[in-house]
């Protein structure tokens, strides 16, 4: 076993690690209802994956021995494998339901916008708004 399919298997494991790290905090995050813009971690894990995905690549090119002698790595790996690939499933789904909640709220916001805009003048003066002959001229 040499040491760049060691290096290879290593640098995988603890981006793959760093991955499941990255997407559980943000699921987490996701759960509570909080918006996906908020989240500050989309750049880094873009990062990790394509890491990922070239790590896969060279563990492949660099360590196929290794892994063919050793049946409990496979498993190891496979079952790791599968674990992230569920994690990011459940992410991307709370990442929809986040755009899709963000998108009610802005929807919800430009019909308020929109009501006021239709609004008689005597109803926003009520609320503090200027009518607009008032608010083109500057006054208050």
């Amino acid at each position: 076993m040499d040491h760049n399919s060691n290096r290879a298997l290593e640098d995988f494991v603890g981006v793959m690690g760093k991955l499941k790290a990255i997407i559980e905090n943000e699921n987490e995050f996701l759960e509570r209802g909080l918006p996906a813009t908020l989240l500050a971690t989309t750049k880094r894990k873009s990062v990790l994956s394509r890491e990922y995905g070239a790590l896969s690549n060279e563990v492949l090119d660099t360590s196929v021995d290794q892994l063919l002698a050793d049946p409990d790595l496979q498993v190891k790996l496979v079952a790791a494998g599968a674990e992230l690939q569920a994690m990011s499933k459940e992410n991307r789904t709370l990442l929809e339901r986040a755009v899709k909640a963000s998108r009610r709220r802005v929807d919800a916001v430009m019909e308020a916008v929109r009501a006021s805009a239709d609004a008689a003048p005597e109803e926003l003066s009520g609320l503090g708004i200027p009518a607009d002959d008032v608010a083109a001229r500057g006054d208050r």
